[in-house]
């Protein structure tokens, strides 16, 4: 990590996205989305997944707007490896992630130009999934990990799933533990205390 970087701020938002089964609070989140985001929830068939992308979405505006943001000002790009960021702000990085009914946002705010990389990743631990896992000596837990890692240092998952890839040195892992079904894995440069991981209830935003 550059000497640049001497403070690292993140911050972790979690919501249950089942909550925007009622059509008019999907309805007033999705009319105030970006085009990005509308276009996203858009081409997405199921109705659940729907819930979980737009609510995302909801808790990135959030995320911003907290951070000193305004999201309206901030032209998003994409790099070649697809991964989406923030032009003109290179202290600033952003991960999303849904999953089931469980929306998740990483946010991080670097003091310098370098160091806020971050990843996360959620998946709802489903019998199907630790089935398929199982073969692979995999667990959701290391699969979140993995995730979260690749998202952070734009790695290739293949690669690292079966061991393959160069492992960048300085990222730590953070991993709520919700009375939930689900397994959650942040990502990036600094351990996040348990004060910056954020329960939101879209009902009350």
């Amino acid at each position: 990590m550059s000497d640049m970087v001497h403070n690292i701020k993140v911050k972790v938002y979690i919501a249950d996205s089942s909550k925007l089964n009622n059509p008019k609070l999907f309805k007033s989140f999705y009319d105030n989305a970006t085009a990005y985001r509308k276009d996203k929830v858009d081409k997405i068939q199921e109705q659940r997944d729907k819930q979980s992308a737009l609510a995302a979405g909801v808790l990135l505006t959030k995320a911003l707007k907290e951070a000193g943001y305004d999201q309206q000002t901030l032209e998003l790009k994409f790099n070649n490896n697809g991964k989406p960021f923030f032009a003109k702000h290179p202290e600033l990085d952003f991960s999303l992630a849904y999953s089931g009914d469980r929306a998740m946002c990483a946010l991080a705010v670097a003091d310098g130009p370098l160091g806020a990389e971050i990843g996360c990743d959620v998946e709802e631990n489903t019998k199907e999934l630790a089935e398929y896992l199982d073969e692979y000596n995999m667990t959701a837990d290391k699969w979140t990990r993995l995730e979260s890692y690749a998202k952070a240092t734009q790695s290739d998952m293949k690669s690292l799933f079966y061991g393959s890839a160069t492992v960048i040195p300085g990222f730590i892992f953070s991993h709520p533990e919700l009375d939930d079904n689900y397994k959650y894995n942040i990502c990036c440069r600094t351990q996040i205390p348990s004060k910056n991981m954020v329960i939101v209830d879209l009902e009350q935003m």
